[in-house]
């Protein structure tokens, strides 16, 4: 583990997932992130939640929870024709 807490990093669907974690206490509360980067630009941070028995369960939550945000990313349509800005 290094400073910034990174246990695991991997690519998926093109985007480079850096998961890092805080240690995990005695009574199994963790605390962690997962960084999604796509094109090398930082795009989105997601956050742990729950009770862990251990720092590799808690890292693979974090895994399902980013691959999970990117498939949901890949459905969503990217035009910028979405309406969600006003002009």
């Amino acid at each position: 583990m290094n400073d910034d807490g990174e246990v695991r990093r991997f690519v998926y669907e093109a985007w480079e997932v850096r998961v890092c974690l805080n240690a995990v206490a005695v009574e199994g509360q963790a605390s962690g992130h997962a960084d999604l980067w796509r094109d090398g630009e930082h795009k989105c941070r997601v956050a742990l939640t729950g009770r862990f028995d251990d720092a590799t369960s808690a890292s693979d939550a974090l895994e399902r929870k980013a691959k999970a945000w990117v498939d949901d990313w890949k459905a969503r349509d990217h035009s910028g024709e979405t309406g969600f800005t006003s002009l």
